[in-house]
């Protein structure tokens, strides 16, 4: 199973991606709510969803307005899902009724709309029941009309007693107060109590008589949901730029995928997300770069739009083919808990040697940002070559960010972040002479190029750290001692 923490789910993007859904229904709120990962075996439905999604797409053009105005009722909907539940067990009161009565009226609204769209859309398991003879019930005078009152045509007994107790209090409005009054009303609240009793039948007929007719609202309610839903999914698509995925017995492959909630907040601030491709293969892939160098973009970037795909959404992607997994585990110093006393360092072993022990038997993707970078960096080397080349064996896609030397080789796969590669850094440097250190930085930050392209041969982390030196000014004595060091 895939399941992240809040922390997590909120540090990829992904609560991001559930905070802009805006469903127009009680109903397809409830289903936002409710959205969890699909697991292999569930891959019919996953898809059957994925399609509608398409569907939408290819034809809210077309039926714009009609589509328009079946979600304006959507709006108008209460959740009424508990009352129609408790029809199935007890008596519904006035009230109830009411709601229920309001909600099939709805229903009938939405039923030309609906058929009116599907004739463009042919969506896949997403129908509307006709409950005109549930409405017939609540209505039986055929108003149409948004209210609901126990009326005298329901019951003669309750005609006539309804009859009785109204010529009794007009009797009563013009006595004086006296042993007689006291007597009318004595008998007004006899007829009064069985006027009650009678009522209490009345509703207890009308909810066994509409029992038969729940199974059409409550499937009704869960069509609304996952209409709704699939059009939310549809505009975030639309948007963000999905595409509907490919799936694969065990290589993934996305191109020029995007975070959302990131391109967003570089939009604001005037810059631009750059999108993220790669390829993967069971085993371990290792990704590198300097610490300005976005690794742990590309890594959230990658995780979000997996899991995207596993609830149900196009991956933010210009296109994605990608396996279904039993799994996902998300190791990170940032989310590790130091609970009970443990280091950062502490707290991601004991969440990795978690993580290994539940491996046996699933197909899990991996994903690890700076490993061990809490400990020394010579035995924080060691331990994440050793756990690379551990998990390049396992059945899993494990992708790992690292800024230690020499680890790809235990992998079976390398990515670097472009970062400042082929830059004129003498040039930027001149460019940024004059600014102060925080502008520098951000001037550095609007040049360094955060793809990845995929290594062949060397291995060795990039020295972008070294130019990222220069071009804030160290001392060129300094300088000249780094470049000696990593020459060693």
């Amino acid at each position: 199973m895939m399941e992240l923490t809040f922390a997590q789910k909120e540090n990829i993007g992904f609560q991001y991606i559930l905070d802009s859904l805006h469903p127009n229904s009680p109903y397809g709120g409830e289903r936002v709510r409710e959205l969890r990962p699909f697991t292999p075996e569930e891959k019919p439905e996953l898809q059957r969803q994925l399609g509608n999604i398409r569907r939408v797409l290819a034809g809210e053009e077309q039926c714009r307005k009609t589509l328009n105005q079946l979600l304006r009722v959507f709006m108008s909907l209460k959740m009424i899902r508990p009352t129609a539940v408790k029809c199935l067990e007890t008596t519904l009161n006035e009230i109830e009724l009411f709601e229920l009565k309001r909600f099939l009226l709805k229903s009938q609204e939405m039923l030309p709309l609906f058929r009116e769209l599907q004739a463009v859309f042919c969506l896949e398991g997403i129908t509307l029941e006709d409950t005109e003879e549930a409405l017939n019930i609540l209505d039986p005078e055929g108003n149409r009309v948004a209210t609901f009152y126990i009326a005298d045509g329901y019951s003669q007994t309750l005609r006539t007693l309804r009859k009785e107790k109204r010529e009794l209090e007009e009797r009563l409005r013009r006595l004086p107060q006296g042993e007689e009054k006291e007597t009318l009303q004595a008998q007004r609240a006899r007829i009064a109590a069985e006027e009650e009793l009678e009522e209490g039948k009345i509703r207890q007929a009308l909810t066994q008589a509409l029992r038969p007719h729940i199974h059409k609202v409550l499937h009704n309610m869960a069509s609304i949901a996952d209409l709704d839903l699939t059009v939310e999914k549809a505009r975030l698509a639309r948007k963000y730029g999905g595409t509907e995925p490919v799936f694969t017995e065990g290589r993934l492959s996305m191109e020029n995928m995007v975070s959302p909630r990131i391109a967003d907040l570089l939009t604001e601030r005037g810059k631009t997300f750059t999108p993220v491709s790669i390829t993967l293969e069971k085993g371990a892939t290792v990704i590198t770069g300097a610490n300005m160098g976005g690794k742990s973009v590309a890594l959230k970037t990658i995780a979000l739009n997996i899991l995207l795909t596993h609830c149900g959404f196009f991956p933010f992607a210009t296109s994605a083919a990608l396996p279904l997994f039993d799994a996902m585990y998300i190791i990170s110093e940032d989310l590790e808990s130091v609970d009970r006393g443990l280091s950062s360092f502490g707290g991601e072993m004991v969440r990795f040697n978690q993580v290994v022990e539940r491996l046996p038997g699933q197909f899990a993707f991996i994903l690890l940002d700076e490993f061990a970078r809490g400990t020394n960096p010579d035995e924080g080397a060691a331990i994440v070559q050793a756990v690379t080349g551990y998990l390049n064996r396992q059945n899993a896609i494990t992708v790992l960010a690292t800024h230690y030397d020499n680890v790809a080789t235990f992998g079976n796969a390398h990515y670097q972040v472009i970062g400042l590669k082929a830059l004129d850094v003498d040039a930027l440097r001149r460019e940024i002479a004059a600014l102060d250190g925080h502008a520098g930085v951000e001037r550095i930050s609007r040049h360094m190029n955060y793809g990845l392209y995929r290594v062949e041969g060397k291995q060795d982390c990039p020295r972008d750290a070294l130019n990222i030196c220069r071009l804030l000014g160290m001392k060129q004595e300094i300088l000249d001692m780094v470049e000696k060091n990593y020459n060693i």
